[in-house]
Parts: C-alpha cells; sequence; structure tokens
C-alpha cells in the first residue's frame, strides 16, 4: 500500500503506526471522544446483510457485523466469529466459534445462532440465496460447533462465509423486527448501531462488550453520505472529515500535494464496468455485444477518465491477482471489426439506454463510451441515477438494457462468476447461466488449493469472454484520503476497510 503525507506530520504518523502494529495501546485508549468522520460515497440500500443490494453498503455495516471468516489485506481468509475451520470432506465444512461473543442486544452468539442465520439467508427476501447455492444445510454439533453440508463440492464457501453470508444477526432482535433489520441491525461488530438519517448519516458507536479487548477501535463513527468526488475531497481538506472514500483520480494529484492528508493508493478487484441484461432486446444477441466490446477504447479511458490510475480490464478479475483471466481472454479495440459484426446483425443503428451512477466522474467515463459507441454508428441514451436508485430500478426493475457502475468484488473469485453470471445471481438481470460457466466453476470446486482451482476458474473467465456477457473496462485503484490525525488505516484488495485498528491521534 501506497501512502503519502506531506510534511513533517508524516514522521508522527509512521511512529503511531508502528506502535499500532507491535501492539501499542489497548481497545479504549490512543483513541479521542469524537467521531471518526468518514465520507462515504453512497448512501446503503438497507442495514440488512442479506437485503442489501449495493457493494457500496459493505463500508458501511462492517463495522456492525463481524463474520464468520474474515479475511487479511490480500485476501486470504483468518479467523473471525469462528476461531478454525476444518475441511473434513469435499461437502463438508466444520467451524469451530469463538466462545463468549455477545450480540449488541446482549444476546449469546452460538451454534444456533449460525444455523438461524443461514435459513434466514436462504429464506424468502435474501438477496444472497446464490452465495449459498451449494449449502444444503447447516447442523449445531455442540454449542459452539458448526457443520456446512454441501450438495457438491465448494471450494469458495470459506471466503462466502466473510462477506453477506458471513455476517451475524441476532436471532432474538431478526424476530422481533419481523425479519427485517433495515433499518434496526443488530450484530455482533465492533460498533453498535446509533442512527440512520437516509442521504445524510450512519451514526454507530464503539460496542463496550465487543469480543475483541484488544482491537484499537474509535470511540464513534459517522458515516457522511457525500455521493460527489469533489465535494468529498474539499470537506477533506477543510477539516470537515477524517477518512474520504473513493477520491476520484482527477483529485488524487491535488490532493497528494496538500498538506496535512495523506493519500493511500492501493491497487484492488473493484471492477468499473457495465452491467448487460443479456435476455434484452437491444442487447440479447452475442454478435452485438462483442462489437460494443470492440468499440471501447480502454487505454484512452484508462488515460483520460481515470488519469493512469489503475489498469485495464480484459475479465472480471485484475492480472496480478492469483485467479487472473488467462492471456487467451484480452479486451481488444477495433472498431472497423465492430461495425462489420453490427451489420451482420443488422444492428447498424442500435440505440440503447443506459443507466449511469449519477457522479460526475461515472458520468464522465459514461460520456467517453457515448462517444467511442457513436463511431461505429451506435447511439446510447444516458440515464444518470443516485447509486441506490440506479441499483434499483436495473437489478430489481429492470428498467435498462445496460448500467455503467462498478463491482466491488467479493473475497473470493467464484463468488464473482456466481453472483454476475449464474442463473440464480443476483447481479445477473438475464437470469441464465453464461454458456459454459457451470462446468467451468464445478472443476474450480475440486480443491480450496488455488494452483488447483486455477484451470476451472481460467474456464470460467473464457466462457465469460467468449459470450460478451458484460464489458469490464478498467480496475480503478483505491483511492482514500486521510486526515493527519488518522492513525492505523490499512487498505485490502476489495478496497473495503473495516475500520478495526483505526484510531485518531
Amino acid at each position: 500500500m501506497k501512502i503519502r503525507f506531506r510534511g513533517g506530520a508524516i514522521a508522527a504518523a509512521l511512529l503511531l503506526s508502528v506502535v499500532a502494529a507491535c501492539g501499542g495501546g489497548g481497545g479504549e485508549s490512543g483513541d479521542s471522544d469524537r467521531a471518526l468522520r468518514v465520507a462515504a460515497v453512497s448512501d446503503a440500500s438497507s442495514l440488512d446483510p442479506i437485503r442489501g443490494n449495493a457493494g457500496t453498503d459493505h463500508v458501511l455495516i462492517y463495522p456492525l457485523y463481524d463474520t464468520l471468516i474474515s479475511y487479511d489485506k490480500g485476501l486470504e481468509a483468518q479467523p473471525g466469529l469462528a476461531e478454525s475451520w476444518e475441511q473434513k470432506s469435499p461437502t463438508e465444512l466444520t467451524l469451530k466459534l469463538r466462545e463468549g461473543v455477545k450480540f449488541h442486544d446482549g444476546e449469546p452468539f452460538n451454534a444456533e445462532a449460525v444455523v438461524y442465520n443461514f435459513e434466514r439467508a436462504k429464506g424468502e427476501g435474501s438477496n444472497i440465496q446464490a452465495d449459498l447455492a451449494s449449502v444444503d444445510s447447516v447442523t449445531a454439533d455442540d454449542e459452539y460447533t458448526v457443520t456446512y453440508k454441501l450438495n457438491g463440492p465448494d471450494a469458495s464457501l470459506l471466503l462466502v462465509l466473510a462477506d453477506r453470508a458471513g455476517m451475524m444477526v441476532s436471532p432474538k432482535a431478526a424476530e422481533a423486527a419481523g425479519g427485517d433489520l433495515s433499518t434496526k441491525p443488530v450484530g455482533a461488530g465492533g460498533w453498535e448501531f446509533v442512527e440512520w438519517k437516509r442521504g445524510s448519516v450512519i451514526k454507530v458507536k464503539r460496542y463496550a462488550d465487543y469480543w475483541d479487548k484488544d482491537a484499537e477501535r474509535v470511540s464513534a463513527i459517522n458515516f457522511n453520505i457525500i455521493p460527489d468526488p469533489k465535494t468529498r475531497v474539499t470537506s477533506l481538506r477543510s477539516g470537515q472529515q477524517d477518512v474520504v472514500m473513493d477520491v476520484s483520480p482527477s483529485d488524487a494529484d491535488g490532493l497528494e500535494k496538500a498538506s496535512n492528508v495523506a493519500v493511500s493508493d492501493t491497487p484492488r478487484v473493484n471492477v468499473n464496468q457495465v452491467y448487460l441484461n443479456r435476455d434484452s432486446e437491444e442487447l440479447g444477441d452475442p454478435q452485438v455485444r462483442k462489437a460494443l466490446s470492440l468499440a471501447i477504447d480502454r487505454e484512452a479511458l484508462l488515460k483520460s477518465a481515470y488519469f493512469g490510475r489503475g489498469s485495464v480490464a480484459n475479465g472480471a478479475l485484475p492480472s496480478d491477482y492469483w485467479a487472473a483471466p488467462p492471456e487467451s481472454v484480452k479486451s481488444e479495440f477495433n472498431p472497423d471489426e465492430a461495425k462489420k459484426l453490427l451489420s451482420a446483425a443488422g444492428e447498424s443503428d442500435l440505440t440503447f439506454d443506459m443507466i449511469v451512477n449519477a457522479d460526475s466522474a461515472t458520468v464522465r467515463v459514461a460520456e467517453i463510451l457515448k462517444e467511442q459507441w457513436s463511431d461505429v454508428g451506435v447511439t446510447v441514451n444516458i440515464k444518470p441515477l443516485e447509486i441506490v436508485q440506479g441499483t434499483s430500478d436495473y437489478f430489481n426493475d429492470r428498467k435498462s438494457p445496460a448500467y455503467l457502475s462498478q463491482w466491488t468484488g467479493r473475497p473470493d473469485p467464484a463468488m464473482t462468476y456466481r453472483l454476475l453470471f449464474s442463473a440464480d445471481g443476483y447481479f445477473n438481470t438475464s437470469d441464465q447461466w453464461t454458456p459454459g460457466l457451470e462446468k467451468a466453476l464445478e472443476k474450480a470446486d475440486v480443491s480450496t488449493e488455488p494452483a488447483e482451482r486455477k484451470p476451472g476458474l481460467d474456464e470460467a473467465a473464457e466462457a465469460v469472454f467468449a459470450d460478451t456477457s458484460f464489458f469490464p473496462l478498467v480496475f480503478g485503484n483505491s483511492i482514500v484520503g486521510l486526515s493527519e490525525d488518522v492513525d492505523g488505516f490499512e487498505g485490502n484488495l476489495l478496497g473495503k476497510p473495516k475500520f478495526i485498528g483505526v484510531t485518531l491521534g
């Protein structure tokens, strides 16, 4: 990770970071009484982990919900609410749970709570059923041991439990809320819920009975919803915010030169992309989708819209990731071939609508795409919408054949393929498997070892590429702005910090 401070503040900041890394301080020390002020890109779609539909939710709800499995900055599985695990067979995963953990309502966390959360995630109203499609049942072997029984091998399950499916809610609170914790979240994370003013702020405070007593935690976090990227940066420079998520690449250079401010600039698996409804009239023909992809000059897009901070996307996963697509998966720019394919498909004057996240940076990308597609005779109608509205209109109501947004990534690569391109994947508005993908993922499930999974994941990438199931554009870096008061911040490949370990100097 690259963090740059300007001025002499860097020495003090590095010293405090080293002290924290060496175990200096405790969960209640090294921390001012005021809240950590975080400028977030978007409001939450829901504070209930099974009901949300936006990848930007994670930063807002990780403080509330600890997961069964955690991960390090490189996305390697780490203990979470489960202190250990054992793969007894390809279709059995046993977790040993931590003892003495309590939910925010004081209820005990135990095996029965895990079983309840599994059944809830598989039930009506859940958006994460596809995450657990391989699991037939979860049994409580004793008070602190559970076994996941699968209908077939699923090497991704461990890290599935580091995402929404592993976020544990209080069964008592869920029942009292009629099964919907969207506005009354009760988890077992380091902070508990205080207030949600929609479109404005989400407030949480430090949970006194949190199981990890040694964890450094600020006394409170205020997630201030500021969709406009320039406003977020201005609020950091003026001292109104402590952490600014998703700094626009166009603002990063200036922020790096500002005094009393740091910039964390790290690679991530987040891909800027165009989601496609392959069942739509406009984009149902794979030949048309291939043509539109060939008309995109991704190198120009990276340079002009992302200021070179990132890399061109050939598939759903970046080239420096262990599960990266093979060399056969290569995004090309060939407008002449695009015109030929459109003509052969009888779509020389194609017109379609595209929902676009309404922030200025994404709208700029949309305008560049509009211009590039117009060069091959295609007209796109840009429909800017705020993120929560955009995701609802596209994924729930299917109001457009295309959506320019991001895929914020998941802890395991197979999750990305299943959620985006399987018949049951929430983010697949086509409701159909990408041809060849299902068999490819079966091959990737033969083992939990990355080297043995890679051939199947390569085939998955090739299947998605052959079908042009989406338009990958650019892997933009995770750029986060930090005030000089913030210590202990660490990025990860998901670009979704959990704020454990962060303090205010």
